[in-house]
C-alpha cells in the first residue's frame, strides 16, 4: 500500500485565497483533488486542479497527468494545461495546475440533436486516436470527462492515463476507470490490461448515455434487441448500424472490439444513412431480407396461409417510409400496419392513419437478383372474393369497390366518407374508407428503388404479367442495369 505522507485537512471555500489563487467557485470535485473556478492578479480566471489528498500513489498520478499534458501540449480534443506547480518534494506546498474554464459536457449537450451528438463524439474519437498512434490510452473515458473547449468537445482528467514507458503503479485486483463505463478487463486485471481496446469500450458506453440521456449506463455488452435498444430512446432515427457498432465495441472480448480508426469510419457511414434517405431506404430493405433470410438469401421463396402471409407483410411495413406498393388497378402507396379483417380470411393493408385495402391473400412471394437488393421484390396474390353488394362501389374493371367501413365487416357507399354522413347521422369514430379488392396481384419494393423511380410502372403491368413474365422482365432490366454500370 501507498504510504500518506501528507493531507489537507483545511476545506477550500469560495473567496478564499489558496497557494496564490482567489477561489472563486467549485467546478468539481474528486477523491484526491477539487477543481475550482479562480483567478490571480492580472490574470482571467482559470480551472485550477488542486491535489487534495497526497500519497505516494496519488501524487505520482497527479505528476504522470501533469507530465502528459506537457507533452501532449497543445492538440486539439484535449483541455491543455497552462501552468503547473508540482514540486520535486511533496510536502512543500499543496500540488496544482491551471486550465482554461470549459463548458461541462452534462450542461452543454443539454438539447442536443442526435446528429450534432455524434459528430461530437466523432471529433472525441479522432482525439483519441491520435492518443491510441501514440499508444497513449486515456482509462477513464467517460461523460464527467469530457468538457467542450474550442468549439468542440475535448478529453480532460488524465489521472488514470497509461503510456508505454510509463512506471505500472495499479496493484493486482486493482479496478481503473469510472464504474458505469469501465470495460470488464479493467475490473478484473486493470494493472495488465491493454488501455486501448478499453477506451474504445468505454467510449461506446458513454455515446449510448449521450444518446440516451440515461447518466447511470448499462452493465455488460450493449444488446440491440434489449431494453437498452437505441431505438426505444431515438424511435425515429435509423439505428441499425450503430447497434452493430455499440454491440462489438462492448464486447466482453477486448480483441475483438474494432479499433478506434475503425469506429470513426463507422460513425461516418451511419451518419451518411441518415442523411441521405436514398442511402437509408435501400440499407433497410437489404436489412429486411437479411431478418427474413439470416441463413442466406435465396431467389425465391413462397408464404402460404394468411398468418404466414401477414407476419411477412408486418416487417415490410414495420419500417417507415420502407415500402412502395403498387395496386394491381394502377398507382401506388406505402403500407404502414396489417391487420386481420372482419371478413372471414380477409386482410387489412393499412395506408396512413385511417384508409385500408381489404383483400383474401392467396400466397406472398419474395425474388431477388444477386446481391443488390434494389431489384428485390415481393409480390402478394389476392384470392377472388364476391363484391360487396354496395350500389355504385364496384370499378368498371370488376377488381376493386370503393367503400367506407362504417363498423368491422358492415359496408356503405364511399360517398359517405366525403362527407362524413350516413342516413343523416355523422359517421362512428370507428369508420373508415376501405379499398376492397375482389381479385388481383400487388407487388412491393423498396421506396428508393430504380423500379419505383420510373412513373410509368405505376401503369400496373405487374398485373397483366404472369408471376413468371414479371419476374423474368425485372430480371431483364437488373442485369442491363450492371451491364451499363459495368458490374457483376
Amino acid at each position: 500500500m501507498s504510504k500518506k505522507v501528507k493531507k489537507s485537512t483545511k476545506a477550500l471555500c469560495e473567496g478564499e485565497t489558496f497557494e496564490g489563487w482567489l477561489l472563486e467557485k467549485q467546478l468539481g470535485s474528486g477523491g484526491n483533488g477539487d477543481v475550482w473556478k479562480a483567478t490571480r492578479p492580472g490574470q482571467g480566471p482559470s480551472a485550477v486542479k488542486f491535489l487534495r489528498s497526497i500519497t505516494d500513489e496519488t501524487y505520482e498520478r497527479f505528476k504522470i497527468e501533469a507530465k502528459t499534458l506537457e507533452r501532449l501540449g497543445v492538440i486539439g480534443g484535449v483541455i491543455p494545461m497552462l501552468e503547473n506547480n508540482v514540486p520535486d518534494d511533496k510536502t512543500a506546498s499543496t500540488p496544482w495546475f491551471s486550465m482554461p474554464v470549459a463548458t461541462p459536457f452534462e450542461q452543454y449537450i443539454e438539447g442536443r440533436k442526435v446528429f450534432d451528438v455524434v459528430e461530437d463524439f466523432i471529433e472525441l474519437a479522432e482525439t483519441i486516436h491520435s492518443l491510441h498512434l501514440q499508444r497513449i490510452s486515456h482509462r477513464d473515458i467517460k461523460p464527467a470527462n469530457f468538457l467542450h473547449y474550442g468549439g468542440r468537445l475535448c478529453l480532460s482528467d488524465f489521472g488514470l492515463v497509461k503510456y508505454p514507458e510509463r512506471s505500472a503503479l495499479t496493484p493486482p485486483r486493482r479496478d481503473v476507470g469510472a464504474k458505469f463505463t469501465m470495460a470488464p478487463e479493467m475490473r478484473r486485471h486493470a494493472h495488465s490490461a491493454d488501455g486501448l481496446p478499453a477506451d474504445v469500450y468505454s467510449f461506446a458506453k458513454s455515446l449510448w448515455i449521450a444518446l440516451t440521456g440515461e447518466a447511470l449506463g448499462f452493465d455488460g455488452q450493449y444488446n440491440p434487441l434489449s431494453t437498452l435498444a437505441l431505438s426505444r430512446y431515438l424511435p425515429k432515427t435509423y439505428t441499425t448500424t450503430l447497434d452493430r457498432l455499440l454491440e462489438e465495441c462492448t464486447d466482453t472480448d477486448p480483441l475483438r472490439r474494432p479499433v478506434m480508426s475503425s469506429v470513426i469510419e463507422r460513425l461516418h457511414e451511419w451518419l451518411a444513412i441518415c442523411r441521405d434517405f436514398h442511402t437509408r431506404n435501400l440499407t433497410e430493405w437489404t436489412e429486411l431480407t437479411h431478418k427474413l433470410f439470416p441463413l442466406g438469401v435465396p431467389t425465391s421463396c413462397t408464404w402460404k396461409g394468411v398468418d404466414a402471409i401477414c407476419l411477412v407483410l408486418a416487417e415490410i411495413a414495420k419500417t417507415p417510409s420502407l415500402n412502395h406498393m403498387f395496386y394491381p388497378t394502377g398507382g401506388g402507396n406505402t403500407i404502414t400496419a396489417v391487420s386481420s379483417a372482419a371478413e372471414d380470411g380477409v386482410i387489412a393493408l393499412h395506408i396512413g392513419d385511417k384508409s385500408v385495402e381489404l383483400l383474401n391473400p392467396a400466397k406472398l412471394s419474395f425474388e431477388s437478383f444477386g446481391t443488390d437488393m434494389n431489384w428485390s421484390y415481393f409480390r402478394l396474390e389476392a384470392a377472388p372474393i364476391e363484391p360487396s353488394g354496395v350500389k355504385g362501389a364496384l370499378s368498371t374493371d370488376k377488381m376493386y369497390e370503393a367503400l367506407t367501413e362504417i363498423s368491422p365487416g358492415r359496408y356503405v357507399p364511399y360517398s359517405c366518407w366525403d362527407y362524413n354522413d350516413y342516413l343523416g347521422e355523422p359517421l362512428p369514430d370507428a369508420a373508415r374508407p376501405a379499398g376492397r379488392f375482389l381479385s388481383g396481384s400487388f407487388v412491393f419494393f423498396s421506396t428508393r428503388s430504380i423500379y419505383n423511380g420510373v412513373s410509368g410502372t405505376y401503369d400496373a403491368r405487374h398485373n397483366k404479367m404472369s408471376e413468371d413474365e414479371f419476374r423474368n422482365y425485372i430480371s431483364r432490366n437488373a442485369d442491363h442495369h450492371h451491364q451499363s454500370k459495368g458490374t457483376d
